[in-house]
């Protein structure tokens, strides 16, 4: 491969500059859906529910979709899902119900699925090995970007003080950056992969033979524990914020503070990887977030929650860009696809399954959400520790 294939070049750009759009508009979509569910009457355990829509369809589909991209359409799938969250947001508007929103949740979390899938696999295929932690972090460095700017502009525009929620406005803005985020892609979308994997061949790859590959079950554990942090925290701090009398635009600043943080680790991460390896990333990032989680149910200070999203947030952006490279760099090149796919299908079971565990648990106070997610963390340590006792 040409160094321009490999280490950076005009299609990596387009990749991050898709991902931190497809971002910021699913970080201004979700967070107000949970305002719009309790304006129609949901209670706690329904906003879980409703929240974990979003990984359903998306769950039932991502073995599909991998098997595709591993067919050189990684750029297909980031126009095709950029549309589609683009169509569903513009429904967002007329929404009127409850089950209307648990219809547009999935619709949405297809679109994101593509649009991950395909830059993800794009990332793993063009890039060197020694190359994985770098790209992935700028990747999810754009993410956090989004994650950022999203709730910020997006909790602004909805605030219609005294805790009323303008969701159109914040729907409007989210319609507009999913359809520059798909004509990001327009380019990419028109050509395959330079070194296509033949439909024949990626067809004899199984799931099941890719679950098989050492240490890969850890992997997809540790990035599903993850994800269902920052899943479950997005879903519930609006419902925290309620509970101590937090506004919108305060709970918007609150995880615009968090993805900031993250953004910091992400930009960094190919250095901090090559100084203190894999394994001892993944364990300290984890470890940080165990016990951020717990302070957040103790306290109810703003100031002392912003301080705890800096913190939490550094820790957090660690663990998706270092288990996309640890995906990668165990999976063969004619599979990265359905790895990566699989390694996503973990994360949106993660997100099917957490928010709605976590709705139930918040029946009985939002805090012990957060307990709830410090006792994943600490699962997260341990199949850490023991996946990678000698691999970095």
């Amino acid at each position: 491969m040409s160094s321009k294939t490999t280490s950076g070049g005009h299609w990596l750009p387009l990749v991050v500059f898709n991902s931190l759009m497809i971002q910021g508009g699913i970080y201004v979509v979700r967070p107000i859906v949970s305002y719009k569910a309790l304006e129609l009457g949901a209670d706690a355990a329904m906003v879980g529910i409703i929240g974990a829509t979003f990984a359903l369809a998306p769950l039932i589909f991502a073995i599909r979709f991998g098997r595709a991209v591993d067919k050189g359409k990684s750029g297909l799938a980031m126009l095709f899902g950029s549309i589609i969250l683009a169509l569903t947001s513009f429904g967002l508007l007329f929404v009127d119900s409850i089950p209307l929103l648990m219809i547009a949740m999935p619709l949405l979390g297809i679109g994101h699925l593509l649009c991950m899938v395909g830059g993800q696999t794009m990332i793993a295929n063009r890039s060197q090995s020694k190359l994985y932690e770098r790209n992935f972090g700028l990747f999810t460095f754009y993410a956090s970007l989004g994650h950022a700017f999203g709730p910020l502009i997006g909790g602004w525009l909805a605030d219609s003080g005294e805790q009323r929620v303008n969701a159109n406005a914040a729907f409007t803005f989210a319609i507009v950056i999913f359809i520059l985020a798909a004509i990001s892609v327009l380019k990419l979308s028109t050509r395959r992969e330079n070194q296509p994997v033949p439909e024949k061949t990626s067809a004899k790859i199984t799931a099941r033979e890719v679950l098989s590959v050492p240490t890969f079950k850890s992997a997809i554990f540790v990035a599903s524990a993850t994800t269902a942090v920052v899943d479950v925290l997005l879903i519930f701090l609006p419902l925290l914020g309620r509970e101590l009398g937090i506004g919108v635009t305060e709970v918007g600043i609150l995880l615009a503070i968090r993805s900031v943080a993250s953004m910091a680790v992400r930009v960094l991460l190919g250095q901090i990887t090559n100084w203190l390896g894999l394994r001892k990333i993944l364990i300290w990032g984890a470890s940080v977030t165990l016990v951020s989680m717990l302070a957040l149910a103790l306290t109810d200070n703003f100031w002392v929650i912003a301080l705890i999203m800096v913190v939490s947030g550094f820790a957090m952006g660690i663990g998706q860009p270092a288990t996309m490279a640890w995906v990668s760099r165990i999976s063969s090149a004619d599979s990265r696809g359905l790895a990566i796919a699989i390694r996503l299908t973990a994360n949106r079971f993660g997100q099917v399954a957490m928010p709605a565990v976590a709705g139930l648990i918040a029946v009985g106070g939002v805090a012990s959400v957060f307990y709830m997610l410090a006792l994943v963390q600490a699962g997260s340590i341990l199949a850490t520790a023991r996946a990678l006792k000698s691999e970095d």
